[in-house]
This record gives C-alpha cells, sequence and structure tokens, in this order.
C-alpha cells in the first residue's frame, strides 16, 4: 500500500469509492482465517442456468451481512440438483462463502416457474481457437490508447474483471490467478519477454483509467514500474463491449444498476489468433501457464 499512495492519485469524485471497491477486495480475500467458511440465508428467482459450468443465474434478494439484491450466477456443487431446476423457479438456499470460493446448498424449490418461463439469456457461441482476434480499442491504466494488434509478436493473457465484483471465486480469483503467472513469468526471462498480461473491465462506466489503476495497485502490492509494463489494466470503449463480449463469450448485461457476468479467459498467439479459451473460473494458475509456454513453444 505504500507505493499507492506514492503513486496513484484520484480526483475527490472518485477516491471514495475507489477506497471502498479495494476494502470490500480486502475484506472478501484477506481480512478473513484460512478457510473459514460463512453461510448465510438466500433467496431469489433463477433466471438463468449453464450446467457447463455447474451455475445457476438467480436474481436474489438482499443477502443480509453481504449484499444488497442483484443477479449473479451461482455455484452448484450438487449436480443431482442442479439437474432438477428450472428457469423461472424460486427457491431459498444458504450461501457458503470462503476466501476464495462460494456456492448454494441446501437448495429449495418454493415456487414453480410459470408455464410460459424461459431463460433469460441466450446460450453463448463459443469461440474458435484458431480464429483472427479482432483489433480491439481500450484505454490502459494510465489513460493511454492501446489496441492488440500493437502486442502481435507476444502471446497475450487476457480476461475480464470489474472492481466491484463482490464474490471472491469470481473477479477477485481471476486477479490473484493472474498475480501468480505473473510472479512465475518473471522467475523465466525468455517467457516474461513474451509475454502480455491484460485484465478487461466490462465496467467502463465506473471502471475508469484510474479506478483501474488504483485497484490494480492495490489487489496486487506490485509497484507501478513493475507491474504496467508487462501487465496491463484496461478500459475498452463502451461502444466496443458488445462485440469484445460476443467475441470471447462473455455474457455480461445490467439491471436495476447491478451487472451480472460470466467469466472468459483466453490465450492468444504471437500471431493475434486465439489459441486457448477458458469458461468459469475452474482453470488454474498452473494449467494457463502451462499453454502459454506452448504457444510461446508453438510460435518459434
Amino acid at each position: 500500500m505504500a507505493s499507492l499512495a506514492a503513486e496513484s492519485v484520484l480526483p475527490d469524485s472518485k477516491r471514495g469509492s475507489a477506497f471502498f471497491v479495494v476494502l470490500a477486495f480486502a475484506v472478501l480475500v484477506g481480512c478473513q482465517r484460512p478457510n473459514a467458511q460463512r453461510r448465510y440465508p438466500f433467496t431469489g428467482e433463477i433466471i438463468g442456468i449453464d450446467r457447463a459450468s455447474h451455475q445457476i443465474i438467480v436474481r436474489h434478494e438482499d443477502i443480509i451481512g453481504l449484499m444488497k439484491g442483484m443477479t449473479m450466477p451461482f455455484a452448484v456443487k450438487d449436480l443431482t440438483v442442479l439437474d432438477t431446476l428450472q428457469a423461472g423457479q424460486r427457491i431459498k438456499a444458504t450461501l457458503a462463502v470462503t476466501n476464495t470460493e462460494s456456492w448454494l446448498e441446501d437448495i429449495q424449490v418454493t415456487a414453480q416457474a410459470p408455464a410460459d418461463a424461459s431463460p433469460a439469456h441466450s446460450e453463448l457461441q463459443i469461440p474458435s481457437e484458431g480464429a483472427a482476434v479482432p483489433d480491439f480499442v481500450f484505454t490502459n491504466q494510465d489513460g493511454k490508447r492501446v489496441h492488440l494488434a500493437q502486442y502481435k509478436g507476444r502471446v497475450l493473457l487476457l480476461t475480464f474483471i470489474y472492481t466491484r465484483c463482490p464474490m471472491p471465486d469470481f473477479c477477485p480469483r481471476m486477479i490473484n490467478n493472474f498475480r501468480e503467472i505473473e510472479m512465475a513469468l518473471k522467475q523465466d526471462s525468455v517467457a516474461y519477454g513474451r509475454t502480455h498480461l491484460l485484465s478487461i473491465t466490462f465496467d467502463p462506466d465506473f471502471d475508469t483509467p484510474q479506478i483501474l489503476r488504483y485497484y490494480a495497485l492495490s489487489t496486487t502490492s506490485t509497484p507501478a514500474a513493475d507491474l504496467f509494463p508487462h501487465w496491463e489494466f484496461l478500459v475498452p470503449r463502451p461502444q466496443d463491449l458488445d462485440a469484445i463480449a460476443h467475441f470471447f463469450a462473455l455474457s455480461v448485461w445490467k439491471e436495476n444498476g447491478q451487472i451480472t457476468h460470466s467469466l472468459s479467459t483466453a490465450i492468444v498467439d504471437g500471431n493475434g489468433k486465439l489459441y486457448r479459451w477458458y469458461h468459469g473460473n475452474d482453470w488454474t494458475a498452473e494449467e494457463l501457464l502451462k499453454e502459454t509456454r506452448a504457444a510461446i513453444a508453438a510460435g518459434q
């Protein structure tokens, strides 16, 4: 945090919000006993089911002591229960939260779906590995315009986040995984020089370059001079967000001021083509590192 105070200055209009974002992140991932489990009563309506990721998308009511009501995905570990659920059902359950993950358990259907109920969101179109990645334009954490084609020759690792994400196994996990990858790559000068990391927000209305810079320095505990030359935090142009989300099979929608989203992570090879794509949060830093090294070798 010392480097943050010296290197990041926010205007008064954003400083309070940015402080809340970083504080919330710290509470979620750094201020609990290891593997401590907290449990909360949970009620809501299922509006979609992602069986491939073992998740249900729920428009939930306020979770007392945790968060306001919103719409977002939740993991379901009991697959026999998952197979019985339908969009439109109302449920009650227990939300379990640890430092690194969250899931619903003890799920009970309290009201069946109306006869005409249908999923609120369409199925993802999975991107094709080997497809050319469009030259999307962004603004980085320093306010500099960047575009994907400028990184050709390097293997890109990119993932999507937003700074107000409340659940430890979503955006915070993506940050933690990328931090592990960054530390591992620094131990290999060849691999480090042939790679670049990008964390891209899908909340450009709130996540300005200044907010992202503050968030990046706070959550990675890395000085800017060591972090940003190899790992950048990007804001897309609002008019490009739909096209970016479509290409990377990222589901993002806003409802009542809240953001509901899936997770999408990709490796882009040195020729600007999609090498690997990962849906959800089940991938590990070790897995991504292995595939990154394979992409580097394939481009030699």
